[in-house]
């Protein structure tokens, strides 16, 4: 599709009757300027007592990730890229659910995190994300989260680099992050929509709705029909190949405000 994205307004009310689930980037798409909105935090709560489960697919660390689920109105949180899945029972205890082994996963960890080490001496601006010491499956290299002015340029060429060691990194609007390869955001949200939540295939096309704002959402946004933009994506259009569908004009979770505003009063229609 071309890079301008669809308004929402473009988005058929009718498409929000049967949408169950939100799944949404949590940096810079649920937050704004390093804070949650109030009025993320109110649509969160709405979209919930409207009995829609939003479930935050982030990058971020696990440890940031437990805080959320046990703090906001999700139903759960993928975390670092799709590595665990933080589920909340009934009696909201938390369950972690790992891609593979997690064992397997802390020892590639370690692995991943020397050959990083070895590149960022390349690149003295960049370096590990201060979350770094509660990640437990990948790596982070910090370039516009506390590094100020954003390292955007030594971020490409790290990012070029890493690939072409033979890593899975993927850049968000904050980090890169580095991985094992065989998982991604939508390996790991198919399978929770599948195991936990029983959706097939097809359900999923239908009843889930993605929401992001940066290069490492594409593979969500290649996958489900229902993908939404916050505004501040643009600046990463360019560079991308998979972009979403609609676009909000807001940015941050102002947009995700905005887009729960237009779901919720699409469904009363």
């Amino acid at each position: 599709m071309s890079i301008s994205a669809l308004s929402l307004t473009d988005l058929e009310p009718s498409s929000c009757q049967d949408l169950r689930f939100i799944l949404t980037d949590f940096d810079d798409t649920l937050t704004w300027e390093g804070q949650l909105p109030v009025a993320t935090l109110q649509a969160l709560a709405q979209l919930e007592a409207e009995g829609i489960k939003v479930i935050p697919v982030t990058g971020g660390c696990a440890g940031w990730s437990d805080m959320i689920a046990r703090a906001l109105p999700v139903d759960g949180v993928i975390t670092e890229g799709g590595a665990c899945f933080i589920g909340r029972t009934a009696d909201r205890h938390l369950t972690y659910s790992f891609w593979r082994d997690e064992s397997e996963m802390r020892a590639e960890q370690a692995h991943i995190l020397t050959q990083v080490e070895s590149v960022l001496r390349q690149f003295p601006r960049l370096r590990l994300a201060r979350d770094q010491a509660y990640r437990l499956t990948d790596v982070a290299i910090d370039y516009a989260q506390d590094v100020k002015p954003p390292a955007v340029a030594d971020k490409n060429a790290c990012l070029a680099a890493l690939i072409a060691m033979g890593l899975n990194a993927k850049a968000s609007s904050i980090h890169i992050n580095v991985c094992s390869q065989g998982y991604d955001k939508f390996s790991m949200a198919q399978r929770v929509l599948r195991d936990v939540y029983g959706l097939s295939d097809a359900q999923q096309q239908e009843q889930v709705l993605y929401v992001g704002d940066a290069p490492n959402d594409e593979s969500m946004f290649a996958r489900f029909p229902l993908s939404v933009g916050v505004a501040n994506i643009v600046e990463h259009l360019s560079i991308m190949r998979h972009h979403p569908r609609y676009q909000t004009t807001q940015p941050g979770g102002l947009g995700f405000a905005e887009l729960a505003d237009f779901v919720l009063l699409a469904r009363q229609a």
